[in-house]
């Protein structure tokens, strides 16, 4: 076959693929929203069977050789086909060396594993999860050591979900955003020694089916298509894409308006990336996230350096008064201070801008201290407490607000985490850069137009799939490689604030 034969078969296989992997998503979806809690045990079983069936089409030989044949003529090929041809190449590299077995294993014990974070969270008790999540640890080193045994552990789990990435190459980055929150944090103690902020102004009764309806508006003004995907509810918001169906979860609290609407905000960012791909380029790489910290740097910019913004408030709180007549004597700086509160917190999710960063560092000190051997699963809930004091200066009292907080680990996504710290840092970046192109954004933002921002990171981001890595992305996005820089200075902007109010 002609190069370009070989390609079009290539293509016909992927989107394959890909079809197989949404099937696996909506049963991934399905546990986490609406599947009865007694079924755990055979929906485990179901996932693993698929996940095994994905891995044996993408790793099957004659597959695999087609992709070698191409990658070996890649110079016969036009550039997006390279950019197929590599990235695949790439990813194969790491699936190839992986037997069914294993693949099977390893999702049936995720599967498993995120029901009993369920529970322990329930019962309030790290002894629940423990022993699972020893085995997840001893798997994820498994798969590690099976994929590349020459490479640290870590960085071989890392680069599920940041490609090209290791610690090394993180550890300045995040040394350099540590160093620079240090006298923002100590700033705002000082502020908080001085005077309580006043910040209730969304605090109080906000009927659910309320919220549900305002969260919905807000997802579709941002530009968040319905008719291609959907929003409801898990315990812990999460989104999911299944094929071109893209469905986005979130959690409410009747008391707080601000519980809801930011998950669904940020969920509505990580939405509006993978409607904003080449549809033309579905089932490629060219027609699929760059990585997961790009992925993140769109939920965090909506959700942070757009909703909490002043334009977008002068816009949202009059929409929000219709639905919550409550509001109606509301001022908007009182809003604002409300939503950009600050205050160290025991929980990520619920933590402030400020603040957030310290979460996923030590998050992301601790896996790679699992996966070395330097912290042993037994001792994460003490561990966890000595660096919470440390760093934030509050302890928890119990591991539903300690260790049992998040449910990445007992989903085996180890490696994860500071895909959030680097969404925040590429966040503000692209922000800073958006501004500097659309110079009445705040302006647009009030009036409800978001459709500038959003075409200026379709075409810098989203329409750019994997052609590039996330440094270089982020570098031909802004005109510099990702640096803390940006987020720094947005975070002292929004520190002076709660400094004088």
């Amino acid at each position: 076959m002609t190069p370009r034969e070989s390609y079009d078969q290539f293509v016909i296989r992927l989107r394959q693929h890909a079809d197989l992997a949404a099937a696996l998503r909506l049963m991934e979806w399905d546990q986490e929203t609406f599947m009865p809690a007694g079924i755990l045990e055979s929906r485990a079983r179901q996932i693993g069977a698929l996940a095994a069936l994905v891995h044996e089409r993408q790793t099957d030989p004659r597959f695999l050789a087609l992709v070698d044949d191409l990658a070996a003529r890649a110079a016969e090929l036009d550039p997006e086909q390279q950019v197929d041809v590599r990235e695949t190449a790439w990813r194969l590299g790491r699936e190839r060396r992986l037997d069914t077995a294993l693949v099977r294993a390893r999702s049936e014990l995720h599967a498993q594993a995120r029901g009993v974070w369920i529970e322990a969270r329930r019962v309030d008790d790290f002894a629940v999860l423990a022993p699972f999540l020893q085995r997840i640890v001893d798997m994820e080193r498994r798969v590690a050591g099976t994929i590349d045994p020459s490479r640290p552990a870590y960085d071989v789990l890392l680069e599920e979900y940041e490609p090209g990435m290791s610690a090394a190459a993180i550890a300045p980055l995040f040394e350099g955003l540590r160093a620079g929150l240090r006298p923002l944090v100590d700033r705002l103690r000082a502020r908080l020694e001085r005077a309580p902020l006043s910040s209730g102004a969304l605090c109080g009764d906000f009927a659910l089916d309320a919220q549900r309806h305002f969260n919905r508006i807000v997802a579709e003004q941002l530009g968040f298509d319905f008719t291609r995907g959907r929003l409801d509810e898990a315990v812990h918001p999460f989104s999911t894409t299944i094929g071109e169906d893209v469905r986005l979860t979130t959690r409410y609290d009747p008391h707080d308006l601000r519980y809801g609407l930011y998950a669904t905000i940020h969920e509505t960012g990580h939405g509006l990336y993978e409607q904003g791909l080449d549809r033309h380029a579905w089932g490629t790489p060219r027609g699929h996230a760059c990585s997961f910290g790009i992925h993140e740097s769109q939920s965090r910019l909506w959700e942070n350096q757009v909703g909490r913004s002043a334009g977008c408030w002068r816009h949202l709180l009059p929409l929000a008064r219709q639905f919550f007549p409550q509001l109606a004597n509301t001022s908007l700086d009182a809003v604002l201070l409300a939503v950009n509160d600050a205050r160290p917190s025991l929980i990520r999710t619920e933590a402030d801008e400020v603040t957030y960063n310290l979460h996923i560092i030590l998050r992301f000190e601790l896996e790679q201290g699992l996966v070395d051997g330097r912290v042993a699963v037994g001792d994460l809930p003490s561990v966890w407490r000595e660096r919470m004091q440390q760093d934030l200066g509050l302890v928890p009292q119990t591991d539903r607000d300690g260790v049992l907080q998040d449910v990445h680990w007992a989903s085996g996504a180890i490696g994860y985490f500071p895909t959030y710290t680097l969404g925040n840092i590429y966040a503000a970046q692209l922000m800073s850069a958006a501004e500097a192109a659309l110079a009445d954004l705040d302006e647009q933002l009030a009036s409800g137009d978001f459709g500038a921002l959003l075409h200026w990171l379709r075409e810098h981001i989203h329409r750019c799939g994997q052609r590039e890595r996330a440094p270089e992305l982020i570098r031909r996005a802004t005109g510099s490689l990702p640096t803390p820089g940006p987020l720094l200075t947005h975070l002292d902007r929004k520190l002076a604030v709660l400094e004088r109010a």
